[in-house]
């Protein structure tokens, strides 16, 4: 059981024992150099944002699970993160806000909402190339969609598209595992599953051995410049 108070004095510890100070992971993530102790010492933010949590996890080399907080995990939470080069935050009308979901770690199966964001529409205009409404994001975990998806990305997905439409980067479930996975069809209702990654094995399965949850359109990079 872990509260807000008990995420932050984790995190302390976590720093302190891994050597480093408030200010070096505060500048490593891209913050003001004040924000992380401002975040342990006075809750301010409430709760890390998605991106600003798995920077912090990848440094000090943490599971993320860690920094969730019971209400988080039971209940997810409305954090927006906005992508908005010109600062216009409160133009909100301009804003398709889309959710962050990650799986529960007693149901892996069972998405959770872990946080939002917000993107300027105006300024990403022809990304998706689907209805806002019906997008998710969700991280990809592991090397085996490289180099097209890096571990760590946020993937964003059109959740419409529960049916093989055309050779593509799914969302699917099989044998009760979720990933991104390229399909392609090659015979009546026979199937490859792909990864991008030559190290892993194509696998052939009928239609009705997977289910498609949404089709890939876009993804957000997690790797550093």
């Amino acid at each position: 059981m872990a509260d807000l108070l008990a995420i932050r004095k984790r995190l302390e510890k976590a720093i302190i024992s891994g050597g480093h100070t408030f200010r070096e992971v505060s500048l490593k993530i891209g913050r003001k150099d004040s924000y992380i102790q401002q975040y342990i010492k006075y809750g301010f933010p409430k709760r890390l944002n998605e991106l600003d949590r798995h920077k912090v996890c990848q440094l000090l080399n943490i599971a993320e699970e860690d920094l969730l907080d019971d209400d988080l995990k039971q209940n997810g939470i409305t954090d927006t993160i906005f992508l908005d080069t010109e600062g216009t935050n409160d133009a909100a009308k301009d804003f398709s806000v889309i959710d962050i979901l990650a799986p529960r770690a007693e149901s892996p199966l069972n998405l959770m909402t872990i946080g939002k964001l917000a993107i300027n529409q105006k300024e990403f205009y022809g990304w998706f190339n689907a209805n806002p409404l019906n997008l998710k994001i969700l991280r990809q975990t592991g090397d085996s969609m490289e180099p097209t998806i890096a571990s760590g990305s946020l993937v964003i997905y059109d959740t419409e598209q529960k049916e093989y439409t055309g050779e593509g980067i799914y969302l699917i479930n099989y044998d009760n595992h979720l990933a991104f996975k390229r399909l392609q069809k090659y015979s009546g209702e026979a199937f490859v599953i792909k990864s991008e990654n030559p190290r892993y094995q194509d696998i052939r399965c009928a239609g009705d051995e997977f289910e498609i949850l949404g089709r890939a359109v876009n993804a957000l990079s997690a790797r550093s410049l």
